[in-house]
């Protein structure tokens, strides 16, 4: 075992030894990390969602009712830009200049496309009478990139719809057992679907929660995606460089020299690899503390520990296994690069799997990094611990064992 760590230290000693390693190793991951946690809303500040309401003229009172109970669930962050009333709207809608003859419906993709809003909520004509008759209305959700609306709006939305739909099912309800005078039913309705909504005003049911450990703070909230998300890209980054390394090392005969010594090839190896892996884990220890710095609670340490060091271990396999596919320098770092800048978003490194299709998420989970988010996300947002993460660690180890097996059996140190 000294002989490998001997071999990792002189490795690493080389490495540090060039000034400009600690571009690549430090300086570019954290203004990454810093950047992309502070544009996803962690700079401490309130974040706040615009969001176009568009009304059809005839959409009736329950439609101004739907906007009043939409901005009292979204509360300070959410601000409503009513299209239809562009002259009341709220400030920073940006609606001052909107022509008389406007295609609002246009206009509000329009506003989504070029991200002055989060998203559009276009309520139908004739939607107060369709409630009113019984019948079920549909409100169309825009969102970016088509059908898919962002996930606040459409959480905001369903949470109105939960009680709008509460309130005038019990209205519903209490006319067909009251069964009042035909002159006197719709005055009837109205004074019970009031009064639930009343109730609803009230919260009868509330949920109490619980801050823990592992909950992260208003501010660390993005930091906990940007944090562990840079810190898988880079890592991989670093790791797949290994292959570069090994064909340099080729092309001057070091790997060659080194089989003079009386050692056997397996602990060359070990030492070349375990040098790249621990140069991985200082990676991500770096970016953990900043994470830490900027307010993110990590929750269980023992599941963070395990996680860096079964992904550093896994992304340390892969680049063994790749470096026994390429054949020249310029062809190991192109794809290298490719592969880290491809599997990184894919796995959710740039952001949330869980704001992509269901398609997409399944395709994400090709990349080890999807399973190392997956696990910090338990960890970090869900108050999880060790034993919530096995399966993804679980998954992580087998991704090592598979490809150090493959690299392996195919390295050549000639």
């Amino acid at each position: 075992m000294r002989d490998i760590i001997n071999i990792a230290l002189n490795d690493l000693r080389r490495t540090f030894a060039d000034r400009s390693i600690w571009i690549n190793l430090l300086i570019v991951p954290i203004i990454m990390t810093v950047v992309i946690g502070m544009a996803n809303g962690g700079g401490g500040g309130t974040t706040r969602y615009y969001v176009d309401v568009l009304s059809d003229p005839s959409a009736g009172d329950y439609a101004a009712g739907f906007m009043t109970l939409l901005k009292q669930e979204g509360g300070e962050q959410f601000i409503i830009c009513d299209l239809r009333n562009a002259g009341s709207a709220a400030e920073g809608c940006g609606l001052s200049d909107i022509a008389a003859d406007a295609d609002l419906r246009k206009l509000a993709e329009d506003r989504i496309d070029s991200t002055t809003t989060t998203g559009a909520i276009l309520l139908p004509a004739g939607f107060t009478d369709t409630l009113l008759s019984g019948g079920s209305a549909k409100i169309d959700v825009l969102g970016k990139g088509g059908l898919n609306a962002p996930t606040i709006v459409q959480e905001k939305v369903d949470a109105v719809l939960t009680r709008l739909n509460g309130s005038i099912l019990a209205a519903r309800v209490a006319v067909e057992q009251k069964n009042p005078a035909a002159a006197d039913r719709a005055a009837f309705y109205q004074q019970v679907y009031t009064a639930a909504e009343s109730i609803w005003a009230t919260d009868p049911v509330r949920i109490e929660e619980q801050t823990n450990t592992a909950t992260a703070s208003s501010s660390g909230n993005a930091f906990g995606q940007s944090a562990p998300g840079m810190g898988a890209m880079f890592v991989m980054i670093n790791a797949l460089g290994l292959a570069t390394i090994f064909i340099q090392e080729r092309q001057t005969y070091t790997l060659q020299r080194l089989l003079t010594m009386p050692l056997p090839k397996w602990k060359i190896l070990g030492g070349k690899l375990l040098a790249r892996y621990v140069l991985g884990l200082f990676m991500f220890g770096v970016l953990i503390t900043v994470g830490t710095f900027f307010g993110v609670r990590w929750g269980d340490w023992l599941g963070v520990i395990a996680t860096v060091m079964l992904y550093t271990l896994a992304v340390t396999a892969i680049a063994l296994a790749f470096s026994t596919l390429v054949k020249t320098t310029e062809q190991a770092a192109g794809i290298a690069l490719l592969l880290s800048l491809t599997l990184a978003p894919l796995g959710g490194a740039w952001w949330p799997l869980s704001i992509v299709p269901q398609w997409m998420q399944t395709i994400g989970h090709f990349s080890p990094v999807a399973w190392s988010q997956d696990a910090f996300a338990k960890l970090v947002y869900y108050g999880g611990g060790l034993v919530d993460i096995l399966p993804q660690l679980g998954v992580l180890l087998l991704i090592a064992v598979v490809f150090f097996a493959f690299g392996i059996s195919r390295f050549k140190f000639e």
